[in-house]
C-alpha cells in the first residue's frame, strides 16, 4: 500500500472507531431521549429513570430512611426538614425506580417554605446499574464530589445527584440543590450506612 493511500485511510479508519466507541455509551448503540414529563414544584421529580423490564432484579434493602439519614444528620444539615412518613414517589420518577427495585425511597421536607429533599437507594445486578450509569453519563456531568461515580445535573430547578457505589444506585434529588455539594452530606450520610 502506498504512502498516499495509508495517509487517506487513516482518517476514515479513525472516524470509524470513534462511532463504534460512542455507539457503546448506551445499550445496544442507540440513544435514547428520556421519558416522561417534568414537574417542577416542591416535588422533585424533573427526570424519568429506566424501569426494570421484566421482574425486579433488585436486591432487597432493609435500612430505613432513618438509618440512611439518621435524624442529627438532617438537624445538622437543615434543621428545618422534617421526616415525611406517607411518601409516594411521582411514576417514572427516581424513587419510584427504587421501589420497584426493592429499594428505599424517602422524603424530607421543608417545614416553612415546603421543598422537598428526595432520597432514594436500590441494589441492582451489573446489567441494570449500566444502563442507570449510560443514562446519567447522557443527562449529566460526572462530578468528583461523592462516591465512587457521581453525577450531578439541574433540570426544571431540580437540582439531581446520582451516585453508583458498589451495586449501590443513590439519588438525591431536591430544589435546593443547586451544585453538586449542596447534597454532599446527605449522600455521604448514605453511603457510609451502606458500608
Amino acid at each position: 500500500m502506498s504512502a498516499a493511500v495509508r495517509r487517506a485511510a487513516t482518517p476514515l479508519a479513525l472516524a470509524v472507531i470513534a462511532i463504534a466507541l460512542l455507539a457503546g455509551c448506551v445499550p445496544g448503540g442507540e440513544a435514547t431521549a428520556p421519558s416522561g414529563e417534568p414537574t417542577i414544584s416542591g416535588s422533585p421529580t424533573a427526570t424519568s429513570t429506566p424501569e426494570p423490564t421484566g421482574p425486579p432484579n433488585g436486591v432487597p434493602i432493609a435500612a430505613t430512611c432513618d438509618d440512611l439519614v439518621s435524624p442529627d444528620t438532617l438537624y445538622v444539615y437543615n434543621p428545618n426538614f422534617g421526616s415525611i412518613t406517607d411518601f409516594t414517589p411521582a411514576d417514572g420518577s427516581p424513587a419510584a425506580s427504587a421501589l420497584t427495585y426493592q429499594g428505599v425511597a424517602c422524603r424530607w421536607q421543608n417545614q416553612t417554605s415546603g421543598e422537598n429533599i428526595d432520597v432514594s437507594v436500590a441494589q441492582l445486578d451489573a446489567d441494570s446499574l449500566t444502563a442507570l450509569k449510560n443514562a446519567a453519563f447522557e443527562d449529566s456531568e460526572m462530578v468528583p464530589t461523592y462516591g465512587e461515580e457521581a453525577y450531578f445535573t439541574v433540570t426544571n430547578g431540580v437540582g439531581i445527584a446520582q451516585v453508583f457505589q458498589g451495586p449501590f444506585w443513590i439519588v438525591a434529588e431536591s430544589t435546593v440543590f443547586f451544585e453538586p455539594g449542596d447534597a454532599t452530606e446527605l449522600v455521604n450520610s448514605v453511603i457510609d450506612a451502606l458500608s
